[in-house]
């Protein structure tokens, strides 16, 4: 298997889990999706906090 064949089964797995999450209802982050917008992103150089 080519190695751009493995990263496509990888996404094709984690879209359907996704999809799947979104159905039943236990996406963590369904009612507050990640920000598209670049003002509410942190940089790293910002934040202080210990990850």
């Amino acid at each position: 298997m080519k190695k751009d064949d493995n990263l496509q089964q990888h996404l094709d797995l984690c879209k359907r889990i996704y999809l799947r999450m979104l159905k039943d209802g236990s996406w963590p982050w369904r009612d507050a999706p990640d920000s598209q917008n670049p003002v509410d992103l942190i940089e790293s150089k910002d934040n202080r906090d210990d990850i």
